[in-house]
């Protein structure tokens, strides 16, 4: 059942009428079209026109078939998703409209991690800057939570599970916390404000870079400036351009991070910025002739950086931060470091099937100039050096200490 409604130009009122009906679906038939839009537009755009040696014509009639008999959006997709993967690329995927459940709600952070006793959940670690460290009412390491809104913690209970639809809204958290000098925990109820993910996430995030930060300037003795590239997309270029003074001013070196950085497009601007060699310098008259920053500087497109520079990456490093390393390498900037990125390197877009189902379109393939594909040849290190979840864990950085040690060799 519908509701229709007609607007009445002259006077304005809206009149609304019920309207019911009923239409027939030729499943097949749905899914056989939505088959052969995706395969038409991969054939007319993939950016190998050998299809890498695949038999196209044949495997698109053979999964032609399949997902036609596809009952969900879902097995549709398995099917589609095979039938890409036979191409052995990157920046490719079909997907269904996801369904949202109408009473679906995001449980809320506090920025702690826990484990399961007796009770409740102890508190093992908190993230700084989060609810759970800041405020007169913050929890403490050693604290267990016994309840959340006054509702003791169930043995099926997960902390995550009890803070569902909590972003945002003060809740009442009940701690058992030993306090020093006392012999018997003390009950407390403490109000806190929990956060959604991507919050906690962006907290995370900022924590880790400024440890970087720290670390970097500890083991250079204050001598290399250190700076994150989250992303390769405008918001992350006006960061690394606001944020280059402040890191190099004073400094003899930068370390440039790429580490899990995902992708996008802004590699040639940031290139601008690290590649532009200086070419002149002016002195008006009456001026200092020994100050030598000054005019052409304010036209440069981005703020230039010639001094010498490290780069790191890692195998989470993908597509345009992959095209970074290339290059960095390439034109010998530095030494590059860290773990061989993820080889995943396609210029891609994206079209809409007939019911909203979204097909990614690698139109365009990235060479070296030897002529080497960067798809499926992820940049190499200079320094290979492997980066263990142990020494995660142990808040080791063994990549960002080797990139420190051989700037500081070369400086």
């Amino acid at each position: 059942n519908q509701t229709a409604a007609t607007l009445s130009i002259g006077s304005g009122e809206i009149s609304e009428a019920n309207v019911a009906g009923s239409i027939r679906v030729d499943r097949k038939a749905v899914q056989r079209q939505r088959f052969a839009e995706a395969s038409r537009a991969l054939t007319m755009m993939f950016y190998d026109g050998s299809f890498k040696g695949v038999d196209w014509p044949g495997v698109t009639e053979k999964y032609a078939q399949l997902a036609s008999r596809a009952w969900s959006p879902s097995e549709f997709d398995g099917v589609a998703n095979r039938y890409l993967g036979l191409l052995n690329a990157s920046h490719m995927g079909i997907r269904s409209p996801k369904q949202e459940a109408a009473n679906s709600q995001p449980n809320g952070r506090l920025g702690a991690k826990y484990k399961r006793v007796d009770g409740g959940y102890e508190v093992v670690e908190i993230e700084p800057n989060t609810p759970a460290a800041m405020g007169p009412m913050r929890l403490v390491v050693g604290d267990t939570i016994t309840a959340i809104d006054f509702e003791p913690i169930k043995q099926a209970d997960t902390i995550a599970s009890r803070l569902v639809g909590r972003i945002g809204r003060e809740t009442a958290v009940t701690v058992s916390r030993l306090a020093e000098g006392l012999d018997e925990p003390t009950t407390l109820h403490l109000l806190l404000t929990p956060i959604s993910y991507s919050a906690y996430d962006d907290v995370r995030y900022e924590n880790w870079q400024m440890a970087n930060k720290a670390r970097v300037t500890e083991l250079s003795e204050g001598r290399l400036g250190y700076i994150h590239i989250e992303s390769m997309n405008v918001s992350s270029l006006a960061e690394y351009e606001r944020d280059l003074y402040a890191a190099c001013e004073g400094k003899d070196g930068l370390v440039i991070d790429v580490r899990d950085n995902g992708g996008g497009w802004t590699t040639d601007r940031l290139l601008a910025s690290i590649m532009t060699e200086r070419h002149a310098y002016t002195v008006p008259r009456g001026a200092d002739p020994q100050r030598t920053n000054s005019y052409p500087i304010p036209r440069l497109f981005i703020q230039r950086y010639n001094l010498p520079v490290n780069a790191l990456c890692n195998e989470n490093s993908f597509s345009n931060a992959e095209i970074f390393s290339h290059a960095f390498k390439t034109l010998e900037r530095g030494t590059l470091v860290g773990n061989t990125t993820a080889g995943g390197v396609i210029s891609t877009g994206r079209t809409r099937l007939l019911d909203g189902t979204t097909v990614r379109l690698p139109f365009r393939g990235w060479f070296l100039p030897d002529g080497n594909d960067m798809e499926n040849n992820g940049a190499v290190p200079d320094l290979l050096i492997p980066q263990t979840p142990e020494q995660e864990t142990a808040g080791e950085d063994a990549q960002l200490e080797a990139a420190v040690k051989d700037l500081l060799n070369r400086l």
